[in-house]
Parts: structure tokens; C-alpha cells; sequence
């Protein structure tokens, strides 16, 4: 019986640490090429200050790696659980850059192209862009756009600058 019990207990166990060891062995790959950067549901101004009464609209979560090879910069974005069959907006934005500069696509420092989200939710884009002489890190800003309203439908943005 005690035999029986302790085999039941390893085998939960067992059961219980399986799934994590391929997550984690991925994140540690992902992770050596560049840096992993997590989203949030916080509208920014293009010099990365945080706008005020703009709440969270929407429930996808996006992830980012950033990578830096020689004089370029690329982010390796990716959606889940996102709005299916519709696009986003993504800027991968160069810092630092003054609170009287915009950052639409094409701005100096400014690289742009859309998420497009399959049925299930799911989208990945690389955005790359030249680095600007003096950039000390990027971060990335996702948008839905509103056809109602100037502000966006639903944002997503990196909770902290990456470094280049």
C-alpha cells in the first residue's frame, strides 16, 4: 500500500512538471537572441509617458523579442487571444524621442506594418528598422484603430523600453 501511494505521488508529480519543461527550455532560447519584452494595456505618448482616463478595451496578449544585429533593430511580435480576422497597427518606436515629436510610420525612428489575426486569434509580424545615431532603446505600440473616435479601439504597448 505505501508503495502504491508513493508511485501515485510521483507519477502526480511527474504530471504536474512535464508541461513546463519544453516552455521553459523555448523562453531560454527565445530569451539568449534577444529580449523578451511583455505588453500592457497602457496608451502612451510617443515619448513613452503614460496618457491619463485611457483604460484597458480590450483581452489579447502580446509578446515581443527584441534583437539587435550590428547598426539594425528587429522585434519579433506576436498576438494571442486577440479579436479574430482583423489587423492591428504595430510601431516599433526608437528612444529617446522629445514629447513634441510624433511617432507615425515612416517619423524618423518610426518603423510600422499591420498584425494581421487569423481565425483562432493568432499573429506574429518582425518589424526592422536602421538604428538612429543616437537611440538608446525601443519599445512597440499596438493599435486597433476606432472608426469612431481619434483614440484607438483597443492598445497594447511594451511595459518598458528594450534596450539597443
Amino acid at each position: 500500500m505505501r508503495r502504491q501511494t508513493r508511485l501515485m505521488g510521483l507519477a502526480a508529480a511527474v504530471a504536474v512538471l512535464a508541461p513546463l519543461a519544453p516552455v521553459t527550455a523555448g523562453t531560454a532560447a527565445g530569451q539568449a537572441g534577444g529580449t523578451f519584452v511583455p505588453f500592457n494595456q497602457v496608451l502612451r505618448r510617443c515619448d513613452f509617458s503614460e496618457t491619463d482616463f485611457n483604460g484597458p478595451t480590450g483581452y489579447a496578449r502580446a509578446t515581443a523579442v527584441v534583437h539587435r544585429t550590428g547598426s539594425e533593430v528587429s522585434a519579433d511580435i506576436e498576438m494571442n487571444t486577440a479579436i479574430p480576422n482583423i489587423h492591428y497597427d504595430v510601431r516599433l518606436i526608437q528612444m529617446p524621442r522629445p514629447a513634441s515629436a510624433t511617432c507615425h510610420g515612416g517619423d524618423p525612428g518610426v518603423t510600422a506594418a499591420p498584425i494581421f489575426i487569423d481565425a483562432a486569434g493568432a499573429g506574429r509580424v518582425t518589424l526592422r528598422d536602421a538604428i538612429e545615431p543616437n537611440a538608446t532603446g525601443v519599445w512597440v505600440f499596438i493599435t486597433r484603430p476606432d472608426r469612431f473616435s481619434q483614440n484607438p479601439a483597443e492598445f497594447y504597448t511594451s511595459d518598458f523600453v528594450a534596450p539597443v
